[in-house]
């Protein structure tokens, strides 16, 4: 396993279970404020849009800031900052009263999850090498979609369970906080710092003007911007379109979600064996892209879909290959004193494609609606992203290199 063979373990597990905490923290505030009983039904429509453009907006102005930052004075400070942060912003959205202050509180949320993003795949990096990369990355994946999932359906559950948003919000503070606590006496510096002098502009100007950066953007934008495009309308169309009983929409999610689970963790240890990164990115996509795609343009005769039901799993396997691939590939082409830079680029991508994709979906499905409106705009973006596979360079060192390493 890789976790055992690194020499990071504990760091390890402790960073993978302060993402699932944060994570989840963080997607329980913002499935209470998208409440119509969160404020007393105060909270407008607009205002929950605001909170949900301001904090990726914060992310993506202060992202590179952070990661740079990260090089020049270590990982564990700015890590330990942003579950502190986002335990702050959780316990104020709890007391807040006026529409006007969640915005301040959202560019807060978006300040500590820019911090804690570029941090922690750092320091996954700076504890992986060339044989486990993928498949720490992949871990990464599975605590950060634990969390999403987790806190946000679970927020879900306790409202229907009658329990104040309050009551939630101060939870989930508690629990970063927690994180928080444990980030700063079990988790261990993984930079090396205290040397030269490290220029900031430097190290962005460097990653900047690198052309495999640059080469992954019309890959990873269109990705996450589907990504973003389906979370957006997923309530949407499970109302208004999806005709299946309770149990087997529950049943639906479960295969799905294990199925991507299995997918990261076997697709990722295959990433490692092969020393590949490019082919298990263009699997990855082509899974992830038909099963959205089958998701969105069937929505309102799902019931043929059910009826094949074994494609859904199977598509959801294939896509699991992308997350662990993609995020090793970002770390083979990254330098140890500009990594938590190049880092900071993903958090770009992630918070770019996150503005992008609730957009084109909201104009695509109000223009021409589910099709061909919504289904062209997802076929959209994954043709781009396959396109943009051809120009990508395999980055993972060669089998051979490796090879002629010592064992650990």
């Amino acid at each position: 396993m890789g976790l055992r063979k690194s020499g990071h373990a504990l760091t390890l597990i402790m960073l993978y279970l302060v993402t699932m905490i944060m994570r989840a923290a963080f997607y329980a505030t913002i499935a209470v404020i998208q409440d119509s009983a969160y404020m007393g039904g105060m909270m407008s429509d607009w205002g929950v849009a605001i909170v949900l453009t301001v904090y990726p907006l914060t992310e993506l102005s202060t992202v590179s800031l952070f990661g740079s930052y990260s090089d020049k004075i270590g990982r564990k400070p700015i890590l330990v900052f942003s579950l502190f942060a986002t335990a702050l912003a959780a316990f104020l959205f709890g007391v807040a009263s006026l529409e006007f202050i969640t915005f301040l509180l959202a560019a807060l949320f978006g300040i500590g999850a820019a911090s804690k993003v570029t941090t922690t795949l750092s320091m996954i990096a700076d504890c992986s090498s060339e044989v486990d990369r993928a498949r720490l990355m992949g871990y990464y994946d599975l605590s950060t979609l634990s969390g999403l999932a987790g806190g946000y359906g679970l927020a879900v559950i306790l409202i229907e369970f009658g329990l104040t948003p309050s009551t939630i919000l101060f939870a989930a503070a508690g629990a970063c906080a927690i994180s928080g606590i444990v980030a700063l006496t079990l988790i261990r510096e993984t930079a090396s710092v205290g040397g030269a002098e490290v220029s900031m502009m430097r190290l962005l100007r460097q990653v900047a003007t690198d052309r495999r950066v640059q080469k992954m953007l019309p890959v990873y934008i269109p990705i996450i911007s589907l990504y973003g495009l389906v979370i957006s309308k997923a309530e949407h169309i499970i109302d208004v379109y999806f005709s299946l009983t309770a149990t087997n929409m529950l049943i639906l999610f479960g295969m799905l979600g294990g199925s991507l689970i299995l997918g990261i963790i076997v697709m990722g240890h295959l990433s490692d064996h092969l020393m590949k990164r490019r082919p298990f990115i263009v699997l990855g996509l082509i899974g992830f892209g038909l099963l959205s795609y089958l998701l969105v343009a069937n929505a309102d005769s799902f019931g043929d879909v059910w009826n094949i039901w074994p494609v859904l799993p199977a598509l959801g396997f294939i896509a699991g290959a992308f997350p662990p691939a993609a995020m090793a590939y970002l770390t083979d082409i990254s330098t140890e004193e500009a990594r938590g830079s190049t880092m900071g680029v993903y958090s770009i991508f992630f918070g770019t494609g996150m503005l992008i994709g609730p957009l084109l979906g909201q104009f695509a499905y109000g223009t021409w609606g589910l099709f061909p409106g919504l289904a062209t705009a997802v076929a959209l973006l994954i043709v781009i992203a396959c396109v943009g596979t051809y120009f990508l360079e395999e980055a993972a060192p060669q089998k051979t290199a490796v090879a002629e390493q010592p064992s650990a």
